[in-house]
């Protein structure tokens, strides 16, 4: 259940709020995570005597990528998309995928529609949950 606003016009200084309701949103946080979420994949330092490495990070945008992990983490799927989804997260490009796995294109990129749709869904039952659960009333 996340949801943040990101400055998507800096010139501008609008901005936008980014939820995983929104397929698109969910859908470029997949393909651009090994882009934008440097720590994504990253080993942590377990030494207490040293410094760990220092890195420029938005928090909100990881905060984003923690929710939308918890949500991929309830999602049912065949271990093929789950590795698909992997691939993708490691900054695999759907065009890459397509060449070195052998996956047909359609076949690609309806697996990508159907991981996103699954993780939607996800994020809209916790949300109905949580206002099911505190007898908050929604408002159309």
């Amino acid at each position: 259940m996340g949801a943040v606003a990101i400055d998507l016009f800096k010139s501008e200084r609008e901005f936008s709020p980014l939820t995983l309701s929104d397929d698109n949103v969910v859908k470029y946080l997949l393909l651009y995570r090994s882009k934008i979420d440097i720590s994504y994949g990253a080993n942590t330092n377990i030494n207490f005597n040293q410094a760990g490495d220092m890195y420029e990070f938005n928090q909100e945008i990881i905060a984003l990528y923690a929710s939308l992990d918890v949500l991929i983490g309830k999602i049912e799927i065949k271990n093929k998309d789950r590795e698909f989804l992997n691939l993708v997260l490691n900054g695999y490009s759907i065009t890459d995928i397509i060449e070195e796995y052998d996956f047909a294109q359609k076949t690609a990129y309806r697996t990508l529609k159907r991981i996103i749709m699954k993780i939607v869904e996800a994020n809209n039952q916790d949300w109905v949950k949580m206002i099911n659960e505190n007898d908050l009333k929604l408002h159309n």
